[in-house]
């Protein structure tokens, strides 16, 4: 019998694409194809945490003010935990 695998994650970094400083306070979007999974701000080094997912392909948006960007085909594994760093335009 299979040993059980715990779901992934995506843990995700939002830096400002000028300068490369964190983003603290961004909005985070995760969904899939069919609706919003989950929902999370950044802290003070401009990084989030996921909620555990299922295996999937899921897109990553980012606001901040009236500055956005998205990320798709973010890959998540069962067991591991998926790196992502989004460059929020100025």
């Amino acid at each position: 019998m299979p040993a059980h695998q715990p779901p992934g994650r995506i843990h995700g970094r939002v830096v400002d694409a000028a300068t490369g400083e964190p983003v603290a306070d961004a909005s985070i979007r995760i969904h899939d194809e069919l609706a919003v999974v989950d929902l999370q701000t950044t802290n003070r080094r401009g990084e989030f945490m996921s909620r555990l997912l299922f295996a999937g392909t899921y897109a990553v948006e980012v606001q901040h003010g009236d500055r956005t960007a998205r990320v798709d085909d973010v890959v998540v594994r069962l067991a591991e935990t998926t790196r992502v760093e989004i460059r929020l335009p100025g």
